[in-house]
């Protein structure tokens, strides 16, 4: 198994009332077999400011607790990750990443895409965007429009003085983009750009 850190710059900064973010430190995790390999990445945010836990944190956790568990016994399947790493209590973003990488790693050695194993039904899904914290509402809808020109169907957004909900118009409408006051919802996706000019790693065998 093999850890890297990897820091990942956004396409446009992302803020919130709490903290701003320029770039992503991103945990990723490798699981290397005979058959294939497997990739996992860790949710977790730079900070502690969004949820408790944070990829440092993260960094510590797997490698210190979930990996050496995992590892007790030469093989491992998907479905085992969860019950071996369950004596460690909480750090479900960092246990996520591990089980993904396991998972990554079975389905690609199968020859199964991960759809497939989920039981989808469509070849492709509707995606949103996440559009952080604006000076302003027409700003907040000039970012929503351009986003509804690459495709993207829904989106959450924010002001600097109001929490905005704007639906966006299905692929192709003509329907009018206009805030509404409502409670923000989570984000549901990062603009990023493949960009790595950072990272460090670790490995276990």
């Amino acid at each position: 198994m093999e850890l890297r850190r990897i820091g990942l710059p956004l396409v446009s900064p992302f803020r919130t009332s709490a903290s701003g973010v320029d770039s992503r430190d991103v945990l990723l995790v490798r699981v290397i077999t005979p058959e294939a390999e497997g990739w996992g990445e860790c949710a977790a945010m730079n900070e502690p400011l969004y949820s408790p836990e944070y990829t440092e944190d993260a960094h510590a956790v797997v490698r210190e607790h979930l990996v050496p568990r995992l590892l007790q016994q030469p093989d491992v399947e998907a479905t085992e990750v969860e019950p071996r790493l369950a004596p460690v209590k909480g750090h479900l973003m960092a246990k996520a990443a591990v089980e993904s990488a396991v998972l990554d790693a079975e389905l690609r050695a199968a020859g199964l895409p991960l759809a497939t194993y989920l039981g989808a039904t469509t070849g492709a899904v509707a995606v949103g965007v996440s559009v952080g914290l604006t000076p302003s509402v027409g700003q907040l809808i000039t970012a929503v429009e351009n986003y509804v020109a690459e495709g993207y169907q829904r989106s959450s957004s924010r002001s600097s003085r109001v929490g905005t909900s704007v639906r966006l118009p299905r692929s192709g409408g003509s329907s009018p983009i206009s805030p509404s006051r409502s409670m923000p919802t989570r984000p549901t996706r990062w603009p990023t750009r493949a960009t790595w000019p950072t990272w460090t790693s670790s490995t276990w065998s």
